[in-house]
């Protein structure tokens, strides 16, 4: 009898645990939408909302706002993610200093919905931070150039090149990130080929000039660049800063002057023509990777930048 009794119990024990592990425990629900802290204007542009919890920013775009005084509507360029997850950021036309208010509407990670409305006074502080790059595209891989800036910028105001000279298309995200892909097949990117982008002009809204930039890429995931390295003299004085142009044929690379030196990745030993342009100083001469010196010496000139880029 007892025996009976013990097997009977471990029977229930064994039943009960293996009940109770695939229960599991139960499932979260989100039952609370977001809502809205606070909206605080950093300058006469740009609007940060904060929120009370993580929110999905790819469902949050401009048209999910508006910004109004009793008299006129303020324009909203775009709405970006902010320095968190639970941050927006707006970018607006000039706001004047008047109470604005602010109606919208955000989801969060589980997909609710939060409508909110707000006040907040309108900023007159001049946005004077110039742009900059905090992400690019540079190296091995890659078949396209992709850049991030800042803050959102001028998109009219993008002016680049491409060498080996490529017909791109600057597509926008944000207002921040650029991707500049070949407008067809046969501006595509080579193997075996090293691809240069310039930077010549950017802006922000609000008109701050962004430095000029230059990187390169390449396709290749395998491959061994020989490098051409050279020094500016401008008399018997090493010129401080400029800008190189490497050519043969056609133009096929770019490099700043730093410190009296540049430096051009190719792919061959054979002679290039190096011009650099300083101020209003311009020289040229052939270069190759087999010149112990490739010393490059400027006189005055009236040939510019822009008439080789162009």
């Amino acid at each position: 009898m007892a025996k009976r009794l013990i097997k009977y119990t471990v029977l229930i024990i064994i039943i009960t645990c293996l009940y109770c592990a695939h229960k599991g425990p139960p499932l979260y629900v989100d039952r609370i939408d977001p809502a809205i802290k606070k909206a605080t204007p950093i300058n006469d542009h740009q609007i940060i909302l904060y929120f009370s919890e993580e929110l999905d920013t790819l469902n949050n775009n401009s048209e999910n706002f508006i910004i109004h005084t009793m008299q006129d509507t303020l324009k909203i360029f775009t709405a970006n993610p902010g320095n968190t997850l639970d941050q927006i950021l707006l970018i607006t036309e000039k706001m004047k200093p008047s109470e604005y208010e602010i109606d919208g509407k955000v989801f969060d990670k589980s997909g609710r919905m939060g409508i909110f409305k707000t006040h907040f006074l309108g900023s007159t502080k001049p946005d004077t931070i110039a742009p900059w790059l905090t992400h690019y595209s540079k190296g091995l891989h890659f078949r396209n150039f992709y850049i991030e800036f800042s803050e959102p910028v001028d998109t009219l105001s993008f002016k680049y090149y491409v060498f080996p000279k490529r017909a791109m298309l600057a597509k926008w995200q944000y207002l921040k990130n650029v991707s500049l892909v070949a407008i067809n097949e046969s501006d595509s990117f080579n193997y075996d080929t090293t691809y240069y982008l310039y930077i010549k002009e950017i802006q922000d809204l609000c008109g701050n000039p962004a430095q000029p930039f230059i990187t390169t890429i390449t396709p290749d995931t395998i491959y061994n660049p020989l490098f051409i390295k050279g020094k500016v003299m401008l008399n018997d004085t090493v010129v401080p800063c400029g800008t190189a142009l490497i050519e043969r044929e056609k133009i096929l690379g770019i490099s700043f002057v730093n410190r009296g030196e540049f430096l051009f990745e190719v792919r061959d030993s054979l002679k290039y023509l190096v011009h650099v342009f300083y101020q209003n100083f311009y020289g040229a001469d052939s270069v190759s990777t087999s010149q112990i010196y490739n010393i490059i010496r400027l006189n005055p000139g009236a040939l510019n930048l822009d008439s080789l880029l162009n």
